[in-house]
């Protein structure tokens, strides 16, 4: 059986250009390489990022106006859809690297491990179902 055909969006806002640059070369890196890479800029022109990037066959689509990362997930994923040319779509955000860990200052890690410690703390119980379909409706389905 031959491997998937692997589709990526990538949406950015153009402030982050060194994590964006790890970003897409991490792609490049990847053992099953991505058929097509769909980088959207939300409100910025993508300038800064060569059309061929590290080899990736990488489509950018600067937007006019700044649509949110849902807005922009959703504007690559119908890109991707419509070129027929994938049987599975990952998205992600410019500040996202795979296989390799997120390099965080040391005030966001205390910020992450006081969040950790808090929902350690606190009990909490399961999701209502009502706040899964609302969240998923945003586009931010929980991930379990």
């Amino acid at each position: 059986m031959p491997p998937p055909r692997v589709g990526v969006v990538i949406v950015t806002m153009g402030t982050r250009p060194r994590e964006l640059a790890a970003l897409l070369a991490s792609v490049a890196r990847q053992d099953v390489p991505a058929t097509r890479v769909v980088l959207v800029g939300n409100a910025t022109p993508l300038t800064d990022v060569p059309d061929d990037a590290w080899g990736l066959p990488l489509t950018k689509l600067p937007l006019t106006e700044n649509l949110g990362c849902p807005g922009g997930r959703n504007v690559g994923l119908a890109l991707l859809r419509d070129s027929d040319a994938v049987d599975v779509a990952v998205e992600l955000d410019d500040d996202g690297l795979l296989m390799t860990a997120r390099l965080r200052s040391p005030s966001a890690l205390r910020a992450w491990w006081g969040g950790f410690f808090e929902g350690l703390r606190t009990p909490r119980g399961p999701v209502a179902w009502r706040t899964v379909w609302r969240m998923t409706r945003l586009g931010r389905p929980p991930v379990v």
